[in-house]
């Protein structure tokens, strides 16, 4: 007998180690399936290797081994490198370097260089040194953001250009953007930025817009390059280079031969972030206005205990300094106790594990702060500053990306947008980001600044900038209630979809010592909703300092009517 119950529990045991390595197995197939990374393969001016993932999944990457094949030579001899610890890790929304603590140098000759992860994904690019379509000193690539996109959406165009020369190479701009069909184009961005100088090994993204349309499955095609200036040289041309997207339908049908979605992913109880951003912003002793508001979307309590802030200026080896670690923040809301420092430089924190704030079912939240800017270390200025956000909430963590500002390496404007309770106030009690319990039908009235939080008088915003708001489709009614400091009246355009923009343009400099705020005011008739709804008021400027340096700052205004 007890042969036979020795027998049984070592059956059920190794029963059990198959169940759990099924479980192993699975795991580890699905985070494979997650996992979405790209690789961009190049050589500074010294020809040190730089190779950039860029991790767009939804899980953190881990990459093991590069596997470098000289395709030259005959044989074409491969040789593995292992990345090491410190480069492995690719968090999600970020690109780095996974070369960049192990410098490797590499001969002019063609290559392809083969990324792989521990999960086993593998990512292929070919490098050419030396003679080849990318000698010339700009290195351009291009990629379509969604590679499939939904009829009569958008696409995101992004350029990364990178100095492959020895010079520094000025006004690099992104040549015309061919598309084909061009019949597909439904509307357009211009490139952001417009133009930079690079110096050697140093890159940029630019991005631009489209709004594409035709029929199912058709494929649309970009193409472009980039140009820019020798110092004291010739102009000089990157490679020609090309990506294509593929409209679809919003939902494929499953009849036919159609493919179609078989993974359902939404998620309703999840928090909706929404960003108050300056730009610029300068080398100042005063603090620029930053905050998210979190959005509760659904009908019961939501807690937020921790949220930050990350910005970062895209670089190898980059020690620009977004917000410093003694950053002295001066805490807006929630009112009350002071949970914001700055933990680390470039990151923003609110915490408060003990009192976390609770957000009404269909309601929400702004998180506001003021803070020192940092130091840049090498360049004047910072033509594209990476921002994203997170939160954790009752219902897990999120994070929100795609957002950017600039920053300018001395006495500088730092221009901010925001509801307030006063005209011209850039009190800290004044300053708002959202409006909660409007009443359906109402109708409203709102102050929206457009002001210079650096209180220097030798900079200001020229005269001409414009203060652009976007009242949401469904808000009716919007009449200009008065003015300050812009040209009379503002106009008001009433858009297809139903939503109205306003633009204000001012009719002096903003920021010097007679003029520090101007302010749109006007009203706005509520939507009659039966059912609780919160619509995105998108705030935005742009013009030019002193220094002839762009600005753009952003404020997503939630509006809640309170329908129930």
């Amino acid at each position: 007998m007890i042969a036979g119950f020795s027998a049984m529990s070592l059956a059920l045991d190794s029963q059990t180690d198959i169940v759990n390595t099924q479980r192993v197995v699975a795991d580890i197939e699905l985070k494979k399936q997650q996992e979405q990374f790209g690789i961009a393969v190049f050589a500074d001016a010294d020809n040190i290797l730089n190779v950039s993932v860029d991790n767009n999944g939804q899980n953190p990457v881990e990459i093991s081994r590069i596997w470098i094949t000289n395709k030259t030579l005959p044989t074409q001899p491969a040789t593995p490198f292992t990345v090491t610890s410190d480069d492995a890790f690719v968090p999600t929304g970020f690109t780095s370097n996974v070369l960049s603590t192990q410098p490797l140098y590499i001969v002019p000759d063609t290559y392809d260089v083969k990324v792989i992860s521990t999960l086993g994904t593998v990512r292929t690019a070919e490098l050419t040194i030396g003679a080849g379509p990318s000698s010339s000193g700009l290195r351009a690539e291009l990629i379509t953001n969604p590679p499939d996109v939904i009829i009569g959406q958008n696409v995101t165009i992004a350029m990364v250009v990178t100095n492959t020369g020895s010079t520094i190479i000025e006004d690099v701009s992104p040549g015309p953007l061919t598309v084909t069909p061009a019949l597909a184009i439904v509307a357009s961005s211009s490139p952001i930025p417009v133009s930079v100088d690079l110096t050697p090994g140093e890159s940029v993204l630019f991005s631009w817009d489209y709004t594409i349309s035709g029929s199912n499955g058709d494929p649309v095609n970009f193409s472009s390059y980039a140009s820019g200036i020798e110092l004291n040289g010739p102009t000089i041309i990157s490679n020609t280079i090309s990506d294509v997207s593929i409209l679809r339908l919003p939902t494929e049908s499953t009849e036919g031969d159609q493919n179609y979605n078989i993974i359902n992913e939404d998620l309703l109880a999840r928090p909706k972030l929404f960003l108050i951003i300056p730009s610029p912003q300068g080398d100042s002793n005063d603090k620029a206005l930053w905050g998210i508001n979190v959005a509760n979307p659904v009908n019961a309590p939501m807690e937020v205990s921790k949220l930050s802030i990350t910005a970062f200026a895209p670089g190898a080896n980059n020690n620009d300094k977004i917000f410093a670690a003694s950053c002295g923040a001066v805490n807006i809301f929630p009112t009350g106790t002071n949970s914001w420092n700055c933990p680390s430089e470039n990151v923003i924190m609110w915490q408060n594990y003990a009192n976390p704030v609770v957000i009404a079912p269909n309601s929400t939240q702004q998180f506001l702060v003021r803070v020192l800017p940092g130091t840049i270390a090498g360049q004047n200025i910072l033509e594209t500053v990476v921002v994203q956000a997170s939160v954790f909430t009752t219902v897990g963590s999120f994070g929100k990306s795609g957002y950017q500002t600039t920053m300018f390496d001395g006495t500088e404007v730092i221009g901010n947008v925001y509801l307030s309770s006063i005209v011209d106030s850039r009190n800290n009690a004044d300053i708002q980001s959202t409006r909660t319990g409007i009443v359906p039908g109402s109708t409203q009235t709102f102050n929206v600044v457009f002001a210079d939080l650096d209180t220097s008088t030798s900079t200001w915003i020229k005269s001409g900038a414009q203060l652009i708001i976007n009242v949401p489709k469904d808000w009716t009614d919007v009449q200009i209630v008065n003015n300050y400091g812009f040209v009379n009246p503002p106009t008001i355009t009433t858009f297809g979809d139903g939503s109205t923009q306003i633009i204000g343009t001012t009719s002096t400099n903003l920021g010097d010592a007679s003029n520090q705020a101007d302010t749109i005011q006007f009203s706005a008739k509520a939507p009659n909703v039966t059912n609780d709804q919160m619509y995105v008021m998108y705030v935005l400027a742009q013009g030019q300092t002193t220094n002839n340096f762009s600005i753009g700052p952003l404020n997503e205004i939630v509006l809640q009517v309170n329908g129930s």
